[in-house]
């Protein structure tokens, strides 16, 4: 792998009340906020084991704390207007720096196998596009090869059919598509017990669960040693 690849994450500012609100049924604004924080920590943190990959932080608003963690090179802020339009833009930026492989990540999936990042860049050795289904019908993931300006023409966002209307508008831009294994995003109380009872919970989400074990024993866990 070489440094003409690169990894972007996009997260929105851990802000109460906006992020991770499907939680809220079982905690507060505030320990939503903060456990999303732990999320897009502990993914920027995992993403510096894959080798030959600059990474970059797309933020939805300046933060001060993230911009710390990414430095002030790799801090950089979404622009445009639906997910598709800001993706793309970001995909663009990336590709004008030199990065001939992009691969876009949301901060939702904080326990991701960092494999899966990795086969994502070897498939586009072979492949113009790859998409990482996610079980809500989404995606955790998607690269390509170079951005085309119709790639996410005419997708639903937030929708079971979101990651089928996303590979149909790819390859009607005449785009191959390879799908890469599938994983699961972080968004209710189900999805939080099955975070929670990974075998290895990321560093940041873990100290998160220390701090509130309460929240932790209702997500079927025990006292953290």
């Amino acid at each position: 792998m070489s440094l003409s690849q690169a990894i972007a994450i996009f997260a929105k500012a851990p802000v109460p009340g906006r992020v991770k609100t499907r939680l809220h049924t079982c905690m507060t604004a505030a320990q939503s906020a903060e456990l999303h924080a732990a999320f897009v920590a502990d993914t920027w943190e995992r993403l510096a084991s894959v080798s030959g990959v600059e990474r970059y932080l797309y933020f939805d608003q300046p933060w001060n704390t993230f911009e710390k963690l990414a430095g002030p090179e790799r801090f950089r802020l979404q622009q445009g207007g639906d997910l598709g339009s800001r993706m793309l833009t970001c995909m663009k930026e990336l590709s004008a720096l030199g990065h001939e492989r992009i691969l876009v990540l949301g901060s939702d999936s904080p326990s991701l196998p960092i494999a899966y990042v990795e086969q994502a860049f070897f498939a586009l050795d072979q492949t113009d596009t790859v998409l990482g289904p996610a079980d809500d019908g989404g995606y955790y993931a998607v690269g390509c090869r170079r951005p085309d300006p119709g790639m996410f023409a005419g997708v639903t966002w937030s929708s079971p059919e979101t990651l089928q209307e996303t590979a149909s508008s790819f390859r009607a831009c005449n785009l191959t598509v390879t799908l890469l294994d599938g994983w699961y995003d972080v968004d209710t109380e189900v999805e939080l017990a099955r975070l929670a009872a990974e075998p290895l919970i990321p560093e940041n989400t873990r100290r998160w669960f220390e701090s509130h074990p309460d929240i932790w024993a209702r997500m079927g866990g025990s006292v953290i040693e």
